[in-house]
């Protein structure tokens, strides 16, 4: 009953941590479709921010630049500060790339201004395509020297003239048209920045904060090459209250795993341990029935004979008897054995505890009633019992049940060695009854084992020696029935020593 208790226990928990990983998956599944959702929504957002951002900017530059006439580069500083383009500097070069009069505007410093037309016309002049560009259509180059530079330029024809236009833009613009575009309060879930080439943050806030939330990235493509739009998706609620939900989430999982793969080891153990017990059960209903066979013919053999009168003298017919109550009572042990064995297995209270118990006449009657069964078997039987032995708490007849059980046993499996010996004696405080034998022994490997139902040791097994494997069983539930326990002593060649120890004064 214990064992298919702890089996339905041991399934349901496997059932159990099954639907569990069921239900994280399920929900990993659910999660990982709303990410890719939320994932693709942002993908969406962000190369539609990047477009509206740079079209303003292209807009503004390429309105700009067509704008601007050579005969009206006087008003070139009015038109700068009316166009609405983010600009920092206007540069118009004529067909030979010489600044053609008045046609330079700075929001800098004059000297400063000055210095930095100076250094665009020798070093980025020379990398503009301004001879090759498509008439009226901007082009531009973006350059991260000591800091970000965005250049727009434009080939334009007036009056059969061509000129250039060459503008620098101006990177706070486009800080600007970020704020603008990505003003975010505080219950939104994304997060906007922008970074450059070299991953340094210009516009937006860090995302140290975002905890699992997702981020994309797009590059602007036609301003400033060399930026990146990045958004994130923020955590709603407290990250450290997530931390604690996914570590604890991680805990469950790995729980759930080792549960099921604990459970199917066990499971496979169980399973293995109840096909060793089916071959031992087997073996026991053989075994059983032959000893329950053998008496049985012996009793209806001579039975027959004295009823039919076939004896010589009154002595023999004596004999006769003799046997059959021998026999008889020889059966009527193995029936107690199973019988109590069969209580033992249901979980049936088969015990009727007795307090201040003399061991000493216990040990006396098994004794006693072992005689003739020793005698038969051609052994002896010496016993040490000390004239005062500590009264315990006590079954006088499963106790009794116990010592015959050592001593059959001891009769059939050690009976080479023509000798018993029974030895009481109080050890500390509890009192120890050892049944010693001159047999073939036990492995030390089979010590624990023998106490097993239907176990019977290998030397044994190679014999032709029936037993029922049940016996050293029942002398071990009993042991700890009454708070005690039964151990052994023993090598090959060596013989056996059974010990029974019992608490002074009761069960502990």
């Amino acid at each position: 009953m214990r064992r298919l208790l702890l089996l339905n226990a041991l399934i349901f928990a496997v059932l159990a941590a099954a639907v569990a990983l069921a239900y994280y998956g399920y929900a990993a599944t659910s999660g990982e479709t709303s990410r890719d959702r939320e994932l693709a929504l942002m993908e969406d957002l962000a190369e539609e921010k990047v477009l509206n951002i740079e079209f303003l900017i292209d807009d503004a530059d390429e309105k700009l630049m067509r704008e601007i006439e050579l005969d009206e580069l006087p008003r070139l500083q009015k038109k700068v500060e009316t166009s609405g383009a983010g600009v920092v500097s206007v540069i118009v070069l004529d067909e030979q790339l010489n600044l053609v009069p008045s046609g330079s505007v700075s929001t800098q410093p004059e000297k400063q201004a000055k210095a930095f037309r100076d250094w665009l016309l020798a070093n980025v002049l020379p990398q503009l395509p301004l001879a090759r560009q498509p008439l009226g259509e901007r082009g531009h180059l973006y350059l991260n020297l000591d800091r970000p530079y965005l250049f727009s330029f434009m080939r334009r024809v007036s009056e059969g003239r061509t000129f250039y236009i060459l503008i620098e833009d101006d990177l706070f613009h486009l800080v600007r048209l970020c704020e603008q575009f990505f003003f975010i309060t505080d219950e939104s879930k994304r997060l906007y920045q922008v970074v450059d080439d070299r991953g340094q943050l210009r516009c937006g806030p860090p995302f140290r904060d975002i905890g699992e939330g997702l981020v994309v990235e797009r590059r602007f493509a036609s301003t400033w090459d060399g930026f990146s739009l990045r958004v994130a998706q923020k955590d709603i609620g407290d990250l450290d209250l997530m931390r604690r939900k996914r570590m604890i989430n991680s805990i469950l999982i790995g729980g759930a795993v080792a549960v099921i793969l604990g459970g199917l080891l066990l499971l496979g153990a169980a399973i293995r341990r109840e096909r060793r017990l089916s071959a031992l059960k087997s073996e026991f209903i053989s075994n059983v029935s032959h000893e329950l066979k053998t008496p049985l013919s012996i009793i209806s053999m001579f039975g027959e004979l004295l009823a039919l009168g076939r004896t010589k003298s009154a002595e023999q017919a004596h004999e006769y008897a003799e046997i059959i109550w021998r026999e008889s009572v020889r059966l009527g042990r193995l029936i107690d054995n199973v019988l109590d064995f069969a209580k033992i297995e249901r979980g049936a209270d088969m015990y009727e505890f007795e307090d201040e118990v003399d061991l000493r006449e216990v040990v006396e009657r098994a004794i006693d009633l072992s005689g003739r069964r020793v005698a038969a078997a051609a052994m002896t039987l010496a016993s040490t019992l000390p004239e005062e032995v500590p009264p315990v708490r006590l079954d006088a007849n499963a106790f009794t049940v116990a010592v015959l059980n050592l001593i059959d046993n001891a009769v059939k499996y050690a009976a080479e060695g023509k000798k018993i010996e029974i030895d009481l004696a109080r050890q500390d405080d509890r009192v120890v009854l050892a049944v010693r034998d001159w047999g073939p022994g036990i492995d030390p490997d089979e010590h624990e084992q023998i106490f097993d139902r239907f176990y019977r040791a290998r030397a044994i097994r190679l014999k032709p020696i029936r037993g029922s494997g049940i016996g050293l069983a029942l002398v071990q539930h009993i042991a700890r029935a009454h708070g005690g326990d039964v151990t052994v002593t023993s090598q090959p060649g060596e013989g056996s020593t059974f010990s029974i120890w019992l608490p002074i004064g009761g069960k502990s």
